[in-house]
């Protein structure tokens, strides 16, 4: 008869493991050089054409990435101005990470950027669990949350933009407002 061991089970214990973040690359970002400096270093991505066809305006595309539990990465803050872009985010509760300077940027400059704050990243990603933000990369890598769960405030419309965000709104089973400016 053999005597059970009194010492613990290192597989008993819960080892708590990092969660796998996947990254969309949104369009302007390009399709080749910044997702393979990415995928060089282990970061999970999906880029734009893989999904999406060209002229898919990104209200939708902004909505589905939340949906699809995918962090949205783009190389410009400005569409926090936008109505449809925000609504689609607080709709799809998307996280979404975007490049500070988009002047005179190259795909290398990112690339180094967004994996000196991908540690960060993630780590806001994990605080933020069943919320989302837009956050900032700075050139220098720094990373900081510019707004956590952000509501649209700003009623700036492209009027291409509008029929995107009227999708966006019947998916997500919500009436769609206003008239495009």
């Amino acid at each position: 008869m053999s005597v059970p061991s009194k010492k613990r089970s290192s597989t008993s214990r819960s080892v708590e493991q990092q969660p796998k973040f996947r990254y969309f690359i949104d369009r302007n970002l390009g399709y080749f050089e910044l997702p393979n400096r990415l995928r060089g270093a282990g970061v999970d991505i999906l880029v734009h054409d893989d999904l999406y066809e060209q002229r898919e305006r990104d209200p939708w595309i902004f909505y589905e990435c939340g949906v699809k539990h995918l962090v949205l990465v783009t190389s410009d803050i400005k569409f926090m101005r936008s109505f449809p872009h925000m609504v689609a985010v607080e709709l799809g509760r998307t996280s979404v990470v975007a490049f500070a300077n988009n002047n005179k940027c190259t795909a290398a400059v990112r690339g180094n950027a967004f994996l000196k704050a991908r540690t960060e990243i993630e780590r806001k990603m994990t605080e933020h669990r069943g919320s989302y933000f837009v956050g900032v990369v700075e050139n220098s890598g720094r990373f900081r949350v510019a707004a956590a769960a952000p509501r649209p405030n700003r009623k700036l419309c492209d009027a291409r933009d509008w029929a995107s965000y009227e999708r966006v709104c019947q998916q997500a089973g919500v009436l769609a407002l206003g008239i495009p400016a």
